[in-house]
């Protein structure tokens, strides 16, 4: 069986992938309008993390421009140019070289354009004195020496080119009409101070009548940057980065999660392998893209990793029929990678495995109020929608029920060292609200938690450290991908040390809303002031299904931080 492994490249830049499987082509067509009518100065920012298709959104954007024909577009990857001294140089040379190909522009500006062609030109250079820079379609200079020719023979500019002002920025404002639409990819790839330098040296120098900018960024690499640099440079502790962003961006775009578009992305993916593998992964996969949060990048290498594995299980085996089904693998690593708790607690018992197969939604809350492995995976099973959609499958049930080939799937995944959580890369899986609550709680934090999953609300409960990892690490990473803080307040809470502990270190994060919940029996006297102060949920007088619409309420309102 041939091997055909999945590239990782975004839309329009492989003959491989030239279509939309992720459902962008509507936002491209209604962002390349947008930029094509505005006036500009104008800035849009497309945010989204690592992986979630930024460049496949921006391939799309550049290529309804270049339909329309009466756009200059130039397509800038910023990464490349991160170790040049001005970074603004080799974008003014890409531009520069843009305008001189686009034929309609030169045709209908004429003297305008070689005008503002000679300026950018003049502006690359001085931004390059003392330095030896590489320029796209110039050889690389003594810059200081170039700048002074050009500027003697064009008899435009200063060294500095900015201190004339009005002859540069007349270049611009000759051309009432144009349309320079300049996408900056991987600036989130790039040192965060230089991503910086860039974005300062664009508003400075090139923002101007009708050069429109998309910037693809993971927008908390720089706000984190910034946070930290004022914090340990100027002792700014509450500086807020993401107005830095705000004030150069005038319209954020934020990726749309992609868990509602996997099906289609993984048909599209897996259209080049063979018929019989496709039709053993289709059933799963859109269900595993969804326990990777959606990210196309993390899917890819995942279907990468079985198909290796697949082949390496086939090739031990000498080529023959009968060995490990590929969805097997599926389930395992999916399992591993993102409940790897519930991954030890199945493997090591087959008969709680089997009994797991038979289990219904209405029975998880019950066995999640029990102890051992089976209240492990009944309160994943009660919180994780994913982790229902996996087991209660068909691949997964097959994998809870056959015990041979899941151990074997298993014992070779370990033995031949194919489980790595570097296997697969970062994936961001956001949740409506991490759960703190005191042990004596639980069971009225169980009857809670249930109603709110069965409304849709994504929440973190019972998460368990494997020994020897740092809890304060792992609190960290479980705070960072929850929205709220839902502090239960009962009876003991205030003699609880963990819970106390988690509260602590959401209220240093301003970006959760820590929401305390009354539960009865509360004992509010003793609460910190901080608590107090703070508005809160009352259930005290017992928990309903009025009083917790109230709670499910909030989460239905809030937008979900980018």
């Amino acid at each position: 069986m041939k091997i055909s492994l999945i590239a990782d490249q975004a839309i329009g830049e492989t003959q491989e992938r030239d279509v939309d499987g992720l459902g962008f082509d509507t936002y491209a067509r209604i962002l390349a309008g947008a930029a094509t009518d505005t006036r500009g100065p104008f800035t849009i920012g497309v945010f989204g993390e690592w992986g979630t298709g930024k460049t496949s959104l921006m391939r799309l954007i550049e290529k309804r421009l270049d339909d329309e024909g009466t756009v200059v577009t130039v397509w800038f990857n910023a990464w490349r140019y991160e170790q040049e001294d001005h970074p603004i140089v080799p974008l003014v040379g890409t531009i520069v070289q843009a305008l001189e190909k686009h034929r309609t522009f030169r045709d209908r500006f004429g003297a305008g354009a070689e005008k503002l062609i000679r300026s950018l030109r003049a502006v690359a250079y001085g931004f390059s004195a003392k330095s030896k820079v590489k320029i796209p379609g110039f050889a690389e200079v003594e810059a200081s020496f170039v700048a002074k020719d050009m500027i003697e023979r064009n008899a435009a500019l200063t060294p500095d080119p900015l201190l004339d002002r009005s002859l540069y920025f007349n270049a611009f404002s000759a051309l009432d009409d144009v349309r320079v639409v300049v996408l900056i990819d991987d600036l989130d790839r790039c040192f965060p101070d230089q991503a910086i330098r860039l974005l300062e040296s664009i508003k400075l120098v090139l923002a101007q009548q009708g050069f429109i900018f998309v910037l693809g960024v993971a927008r908390k690499v720089i706000e984190g940057y910034l946070q930290h640099r004022y914090a340990s440079d100027y002792g700014i502790a509450d500086f807020k980065g993401e107005l830095y962003l705000d004030k150069i961006v005038q319209l954020p775009f934020h990726i749309p999660p992609s868990t509602d578009r996997m099906d289609g992305f993984c048909r599209e993916i897996l259209a080049g392998q063979p018929k019989e593998l496709v039709a053993e992964l289709q059933p799963v996969l859109p269900t595993v893209a969804d326990a990777l949060g959606g990210n196309p990048r993390a899917v890819i290498r995942f279907i990468n990793n079985i198909l290796i594995d697949h082949a390496i299980g086939r090739g031990l085996s000498g080529g023959r029929e009968g060995g490990i089904p590929i969805h097997f693998f599926a389930v395992s690593r999916c399992l591993e990678h993102r409940w790897p708790e519930v991954f030890g607690a199945l493997t090591s018992s087959d008969e709680l495995a089997e009994d797991v197969a038979t289990w219904g939604p209405e029975t998880y809350a019950t066995r999640a109020d029990g102890t051992g492995g089976e209240s492990l995976v009944a309160t994943r099973l009660l919180s994780e929608p994913e982790l229902r959609q996996l087991l209660a499958g068909p691949s997964g049930r097959d994998w809870l029920t056959d015990h041979t080939l899941r151990r074997a799937s298993v014992s070779f995944l370990i033995t031949r060292q194919r489980l790595s959580r570097l296997d697969t890369s970062e994936v961001t899986v956001r949740y409506d609200a991490f759960i703190s609550y005191a042990n004596e709680d639980r069971r009225q934090v169980i009857e809670i938690v249930e109603m709110l999953s069965h409304e849709g609300v994504r929440v973190l409960l019972d998460v368990h450290n494997a020994p020897g990892q740092r809890w304060k690490e792992d609190l960290d990473d479980q705070l960072d991908a929850s929205d709220y803080l839902i502090f239960f307040v009962g009876a003991t809470t205030l003699g609880t040390t963990e819970q106390m502990r988690e509260y602590e270190m959401a209220s240093r994060r301003p970006e959760i809303t820590v929401l305390p919940v009354l539960l009865p029996g509360a004992d509010t006297a003793g609460l910190p002031k901080v608590i107090r102060e703070r508005s809160w949920l009352d259930f005290r007088s017992g928990v309903t299904a009025e009083s917790v619409a109230d709670l499910i309420s909030i989460f239905r309102s809030k937008s979900r931080r980018a």
